[in-house]
């Protein structure tokens, strides 16, 4: 279960393995503890009486009954802001933590648009690198093909040749006209 810790310095939630438990961790029960004990020593020797120095030492006088109440009033006041300051901060650290979560949070999307923008462009590349590989591959095989080509071709215009001496000599031989 989710309680707030009852350390007036600390508040933040915390999940309670026990329904008793009161504080988020030791230090901050050593804490609570520390100043509960202060701020009754303190009230305690506010107190006429109390047998504190302060109010064995003081005659007891209107003025000064007025003067010791005031100064009660102040220290109530001045624990009161103190303790209302310390949830206030408890309060806003939680809000910057929930505002430090949800930039992160944003930023972590960003991050995975940005991360899979690169991936679609790295894809694309990948796609006409390959096509472009495809199409040197059919290059080289027309190449190829048009020098064995060239080479038929050759062989034919060397034949020809011949075939045009053979037909020469024979023309000759026959006692026909010469070219």
């Amino acid at each position: 279960m989710v309680k707030p810790c009852e350390n007036e310095e600390c508040g933040k939630p915390f999940i309670a393995k026990r329904r008793d438990t009161r504080f988020c961790s030791a230090s901050c029960r050593a804490r609570a503890h520390t100043l509960k004990n202060r701020r009754e020593h303190l009230l305690a020797r506010a107190r006429p009486g109390a047998g504190g120095e302060a109010a064995v030492n003081t005659p007891t006088t209107p003025a000064t009954a007025r003067l010791e109440r005031r100064v009660r009033g102040m220290e109530t006041a001045l624990e009161t802001a103190r303790v209302e300051a310390v949830r206030g901060l408890g309060e806003l650290a939680a809000e910057l933590r929930v505002g430090r979560d949800q930039a992160a949070k944003t930023v972590a999307e960003l991050a995975a648009r940005f991360d899979a923008g690169v991936a679609a462009q790295a894809k694309r590349a990948r796609t006409a690198a390959t096509e472009g590989r495809r199409r040197d591959a059919r290059i080289r095989e027309i190449e190829a093909q048009l020098l064995r080509v060239t080479t038929l071709v050759g062989a034919l215009e060397q034949r020809l040749v011949a075939v045009e001496q053979a037909v020469v000599v024979a023309t000759a031989r026959l006692g026909g006209p010469r070219r």
